[in-house]
């Protein structure tokens, strides 16, 4: 790894223009807000439900799996798998049952904003893994076109 490099990703992400450090704001408050719907009422009982808890994981394991890639490879395209391999089969799980969540109400409402941010999120991870294997091995951040 560079040793011009930040000591943690959260440095790195830090010295990136605002406009991304917005987004990732975006997507932390998104996942995030998961925490809001763990316990939900459904036909007169309250119950847990299973996808702001899956959302939740899936979100803290992908921070692990960057931080653990930063480490090992730097701060480049390829950071984006972690999100691929944790992200991906929640927000497909959620955007297969979708029909159940109806925009009546709260949680409707949040799991289909969950569904837009973060298919946004993966169709841009998607990208930066597949330049990152075609060859764009260039530290982000660092003149490599975005």
């Amino acid at each position: 790894m560079d040793p011009e490099l930040p000591k943690t990703l959260a440095e790195a992400m830090a010295t990136e223009p605002l406009w991304l450090r917005a987004w990732i704001q975006v997507l932390i408050a998104v996942n995030m807000a998961a925490v809001l719907f763990i316990v939900g009422r459904s036909e007169g009982r309250w119950r847990i439900r299973w996808e702001p808890i899956a959302i939740l994981g899936a979100f803290f394991g992908a921070a692990l799996a960057m931080g653990a890639l930063y480490d090992a490879v730097g701060y480049v395209r390829l950071l984006g798998l972690a999100h691929l391999v944790f992200w991906g089969p929640v927000w497909a799980w959620i955007l297969w049952h979708r029909a159940q969540y109806p925009l009546r109400s709260a949680f409707g409402i949040y799991l289909h904003v969950y569904l837009v941010i973060a298919g946004i999120s993966l169709l841009i991870d998607a990208l930066d893994v597949v330049r990152y294997l075609l060859g764009d091995g260039d530290l982000l951040g660092r003149g490599s076109g975005g």
